[in-house]
């Protein structure tokens, strides 16, 4: 993956958390942590939230949160 787009990185790492398949979703995040060691959940959720208000779209921001949690991101 290109490092300078990673946004793809926080879609990956989710994905391999919501569908259980930890050990790649651990291998993608340490690759993620070196690009962007300072990210955290409650960041990308304000990013997130002040995008819209919409409750659709938070709701299934919320499950890509759920995802990088179930991985062990950080949550502040």
């Amino acid at each position: 993956m290109n490092s300078a787009y990673w946004f793809a990185f926080i879609g990956l790492v989710s994905a391999y958390g919501a569908t259980g398949q930890f050990e790649q979703a651990r291998l993608s995040l340490a690759e993620f942590n070196k690009i962007r060691p300072d990210f955290t959940i409650q960041w990308y959720r304000d990013f997130g939230y002040a995008l819209t208000r919409n409750p659709q779209f938070r709701r299934e921001f919320d499950d890509i949160l759920d995802g990088l949690r179930k991985v062990g991101v950080r949550e502040h």
